[in-house]
């Protein structure tokens, strides 16, 4: 192989790798962390907002604009009050995976109620039971 094949060869797959490289870099970057929000009271609002994961944009359901949603950090025995604000234009509410709240606290969209209707907000209270790492979203009634 002569230098003149060699450097047009090296080049192709230099052009080749990055063209490949730059697309699945930028979609398997890490997120950028989701924000913290500590205390006993937390107002929580529930809306459509712009994503863009996998080249497409698209309209994803978001909890204070963020996806994923804030971290929420309690502490074990205090009574934690959240104010949710449905954003969006069908009836939502927030379930929670694993916790231990009353029913009431723990209601699913279009399946054990009609859900927060749309432009609406509902006070969830709850004492916490136990401290460990879990996880909440909204349910939309579709």
């Amino acid at each position: 192989m002569n230098r003149r094949r060699f450097v047009l060869s090296a080049a192709g797959a230099a052009g080749a790798y990055s063209a490949v490289r730059w697309p699945l870099r930028r979609a398997l970057a890490a997120p950028s962390p989701a924000p913290v929000l500590s205390g006993t009271e937390f107002a929580l609002e529930i809306g459509p907002t712009p994503i863009n994961i996998t080249g497409q944009p698209r309209i994803a359901t978001a909890v204070n604009g963020q996806v994923p949603a804030p971290i929420l950090r309690w502490r074990e025995g205090d009574t934690v009050t959240l104010a949710v604000s449905n954003r969006l234009s069908v009836p939502s509410s927030i379930h929670w995976h694993g916790m231990r709240v009353p029913s009431l606290m723990d209601r699913v969209a279009g399946l054990s109620f009609n859900g927060i209707a749309a432009g609406e907000t509902l006070i969830y209270r709850s004492t916490v039971h136990q401290s460990r790492t879990y996880l909440y979203r909204s349910h939309a009634a579709y």
